[in-house]
């Protein structure tokens, strides 16, 4: 069975990889210019034509984006599920879309990218703070400002995260091109790193389980496009704190303490895991400290598709908890597919932000729905 099922899913997903980046090209900024070769402008207009002038279309080719990824995800979890495919066709099949996807352009659903690289380059070049100072300030002056959101707005990220922007902005000797890649690489590789984590925490729980925890993980859709495609920062957390829970696991919990510090110093969602470990509980009660978490941020602020990153390593850690899988990955699609009203109106007014929350909680609505149907392997225990 392996010998069929690897070269499908190795080319589904290679694909899907290819299909997704291409598309993201299509919403680069009106204002933005990646190149100055010819040929790549010529491409490049004819991408974003597609993009803001030929809207409709730009919606129904990321519906069928979503289609394929999603798909490939489905059956990969069934395979996976048989035994069909081990740890090992499951990390390359990672590195593979990894190394695809990274490429990205990666403001095609958030500009928070952007922002990331700005607050670096107003350390930096300008020697300001940034938690004073706005991108806004700096309009007339500093040629980003043309083509990035929010920048009447200082920085809201944590200066762990601030610092560590700092080094792919430097190694890119200010070339626009080079500093954005190199930050894309550094967030791929704390997805990477989540990804080992996670997959060694499973290890120590249940060994069988591994290839299927780090599938649920690392090729689910909404993962992919908010951690390689957007390239947010939510991965590093993540990173961290799966760190932190195999340090727990192993029991060198002076180790766990640490890690989780840095998870917490650059996004204190993670918090919530502090009663958890001091309390010596399993990851079922981590899974659900996240999500109380998460309800707690959603009290103030609307959900934002990128938040889910927050959440679904935890759920990866009960790879049997079948049901659990299925709400994670609808509730992944209403997310996604919240993307939808932007691609097809150009904006966020009120019609276009009601078909967005409305995507969102059907997919949670719907996701909760399908607790009701029966699981297709027998419920497992936490540990």
């Amino acid at each position: 069975m392996k010998h069929i099922l690897r070269p499908f899913f190795f080319v589904g997903y290679t694909i899907a990889a290819i299909a997704l980046v291409l598309f993201s090209y299509t919403q680069v900024d009106l204002n933005l210019t990646l190149s100055r070769s010819s040929i790549y402008q010529t491409v490049e207009k004819e991408f974003q034509h597609v993009g803001y002038y030929e809207r409709p279309l730009a919606t129904a080719l990321y519906a069928g984006v979503l289609l394929l990824l999603f798909g490939m995800y489905s059956m990969l979890l069934s395979a996976v599920r048989k035994n069909a495919l081990g740890l090992k066709e499951i990390w390359t099949l990672i590195f593979i879309v990894t190394g695809i996807i990274v490429f990205s352009y990666p403001a095609a659903f958030s500009y928070d990218f952007f922002n990331y690289m700005f607050t670096a380059k107003t350390v930096l070049l300008y020697h300001q703070n940034p938690y004073v100072v706005t991108p806004l300030q700096f309009a007339g002056i500093d040629p980003w400002t043309n083509f990035m959101r929010w920048t009447h707005l200082t920085t809201a990220y944590a200066p762990l995260w601030i610092g560590m922007t700092l080094v792919p902005y430097l190694l890119g000797f200010g070339y626009f091109l080079i500093i954005l890649f190199n930050l894309k690489f550094m967030v791929a590789g704390f997805f990477l790193l989540t990804a080992w984590a996670l997959s060694r925490c499973v290890d120590k729980l249940d060994h069988p389980h591994a290839a299927l925890a780090l599938t649920i993980f690392a090729l689910n859709p909404l993962i992919l496009v908010e951690s390689l495609v957007s390239g947010h920062n939510d991965v590093v957390l993540t990173a961290f704190a799966m760190l932190a829970i195999l340090a727990y696991f192993t029991k060198t919990y002076w180790s766990a303490w640490l890690w989780l510090a840095f998870s917490v110093a650059a996004k204190t969602i993670t918090l919530v895991l502090i009663p958890v470990m001091l309390l010596r509980r399993n990851t079922r009660w981590m899974l659900w400290a996240i999500v109380a978490g998460l309800g707690l941020v959603l009290l103030k602020r609307e959900f934002l598709p990128w938040y889910w990153v927050w959440v679904m390593p935890f759920i990866a850690l009960l790879p049997k908890e079948t049901k659990l899988t299925r709400f994670a990955t609808i509730v992944s699609l209403g997310l996604l597919v919240s993307y939808a009203p932007y691609l097809y109106f150009g904006d966020y007014g009120v019609t276009e932000q009601l078909w967005k929350t409305w995507s969102i909680w059907a997919g949670v609505a719907i996701g909760g729905l399908s607790f009701l149907m029966p699981a297709s392997v027998p419920r497992a225990r936490g540990r």
